[in-house]
C-alpha cells in the first residue's frame, strides 16, 4: 500500500565553538541541534511538485530521468533542493528503485517574518530535509529507516555539488541531533572522489570525518541564543578568512591551535560539568576568533554581538558569535533557570533580540506518516 502522506521534521544549528577551524582536516567543533526546523511534507502526485511558501515558490514542476533531476523552470533558489533530489536518484538506482512523482512541501521557522535568515544552517537542514524525507517516502512498510549517517553522506554531497565547499558541520546537527563533538570529512577530500561509484563511497570510511554525541550535558546549563538583526552571507566572510592562510599564515596557524584548545576544553567541561571551565573555554573561543578577524580585516564581532558578550559576562555567563559572524547569531552560556532569564532581559533592553529555543535531542524525526 503507497503512502498517503509523509511529515519529516528536521532542526537547525547553533555552533558553540571551532568556528571557521572545522573547515580543516582534523579541527573539531562543537555543535548543536536547535528546536528551530525546516519541515518537508510528500504527498503523492501524478507529476512531480516542489512548494516553499516561504519563499513565495509554489508549483514548480521537477520530472526524473534516468540520468538527472531538474525543474522545468530555473531559479537559483532551487539549487540545494536540485542536488538533494539528484543524490536521493543516485541512491535508490543502486536498489534497482525509481525515483516517484510526488508533491514535496517545505516551510521554515529557521527565518524571521519577512524572510531573513537567522543564521541557524538552513540551506544543510533543507538539504537534509529533502534527502531523508524522499529516502522514507520510497521505503516499504517493513524497511527499516534510513542510517543517519547515510543520510549525512548523502546530503553532504548534494551540498558540496551545489556550493563546492563547506564543512559539514550544520548536516551533522541536522541529522543527528544533540550536542555534537564534531571534525570534518574536508571538502577537498570528498571533491576528489565526488565520481566515485555511490555504493563505494558511501560505505567506505571519510578519513578525516569525526561525529560524536556529548552526553549527559550539565542539568543547570542554559544555552541561549540571540540574532543580531542583520542576516550575513557566510561564504564572503569565508573567502576573507581563508585567505589568511597564505597572507599570514602565522596568525592563521596560531588561530587554530586556541580554537582546538578552546574546543577541547569547552569538551572536557561539558563532560565533568565544570561550569567555570565551560565558561572559560567559551571566552577563548571568542578571543581566538577575535584575533582572526583583525588578521582578515573582517568585523566577525559586530556592536550587537559585543553587547551579546558584555550582557552574558555581567549576568554570570560567557558570550560569543555563533558561526561565521558579521551578524546572524551569538550565543551565550549561563547557569540556571533565573539567571538565563535575567540575561534574557537585559538582552531586550539592550536591544539583542533572544531567540526562543532549546536543544533539540534529535536529528531526523518522522513526524507523521499516513498509509
Amino acid at each position: 500500500m503507497p503512502k498517503q502522506c509523509l511529515e519529516v521534521r528536521v532542526p537547525g544549528k547553533l555552533l558553540i565553538a571551532g568556528e571557521y577551524a572545522v573547515l580543516e582536516p582534523h579541527a573539531p567543533a562543537v555543535v548543536v541541534a536547535v528546536s528551530r526546523y525546516i519541515r518537508i511534507r510528500i504527498t503523492p502526485a501524478p507529476v512531480g511538485l516542489f512548494d516553499a511558501p516561504s519563499l513565495g515558490i509554489l508549483a514548480y514542476e521537477w520530472r526524473a530521468t534516468a540520468e538527472a533531476v531538474a525543474f522545468e523552470r530555473e531559479d537559483d533558489r532551487l539549487s540545494f533542493v536540485t542536488a538533494a533530489l539528484n543524490q536521493v536518484r543516485r541512491y535508490l538506482t543502486m536498489q534497482n528503485k525509481a525515483l516517484q512523482n510526488c508533491h514535496i512541501v517545505i516551510d521554515s521557522d529557521l527565518q524571521d517574518a519577512n524572510g531573513l535568515k537567522y543564521g541557524l544552517g538552513s540551506s544543510a537542514a533543507v538539504v537534509t530535509a529533502v534527502v531523508a524525507g524522499m529516502l522514507i517516502w520510497h521505503q516499504g512498510p517493513d524497511d527499516h529507516p534510513p542510517d543517519a549517517t547515510i543520510i549525512f553522506k548523502l546530503a553532504a554531497l548534494a551540498h558540496l555539488a551545489t556550493q563546492g565547499s563547506g564543512s559539514g558541520v550544520d548536516l551533522a546537527a541536522s541529522c543527528f541531533g544533540g550536542w555534537l563533538r564534531y571534525s570534518s570529512f574536508h571538502p577537498a577530500w570528498l571533491q576528489e572522489r565526488i565520481d566515485w561509484p555511490l555504493p563505494e563511497l558511501l560505505k567506505s570510511p571519510w578519513p578525516f570525518l569525526s561525529v560524536e554525541r556529548l552526553s549527559p550535558i550539565p542539568k543547570d546549563l542554559r544555552l541561549m541564543a540571540a540574532w543580531s538583526g542583520t542576516s550575513v552571507k557566510t561564504s564572503a566572510m569565508i573567502e576573507a578568512v581563508v585567505a589568511v592562510r597564505e597572507s599570514n599564515p602565522t596568525a592563521y596557524e596560531r588561530f587554530l591551535h586556541d580554537s582546538r584548545i578552546s574546543v577541547e576544553h569547552l569538551v572536557a567541561g561539558l563532560q565533568s560539568a565544570n561550569p567555570g571551565r565551560i565558561l572559560a573555554a567559551i571566552e577563548r573561543n571568542r578571543q581566538a576568533l577575535l584575533r582572526l578577524s583583525e588578521a582578515a580585516a573582517v568585523r566577525i564581532e559586530t556592536p550587537v554581538l559585543q553587547r551579546l558578550h558584555a550582557l552574558a559576562v555581567e549576568a554570570g555567563g560567557s558570550g560569543k558569535p555563533s558561526g561565521a559572524g558579521g551578524g546572524d547569531c551569538g550565543i551565550a552560556v549561563i547557569f540556571g533557570e533565573r539567571e538565563a532569564a535575567a540575561l534574557a532581559e537585559a538582552w531586550r533592553q539592550g536591544g539583542v533580540l533572544p531567540l526562543p529555543l532549546s536543544v533539540s535531542d534529535a536529528g531526523v524525526t518522522v513526524s507523521r506518516i499516513d498509509w
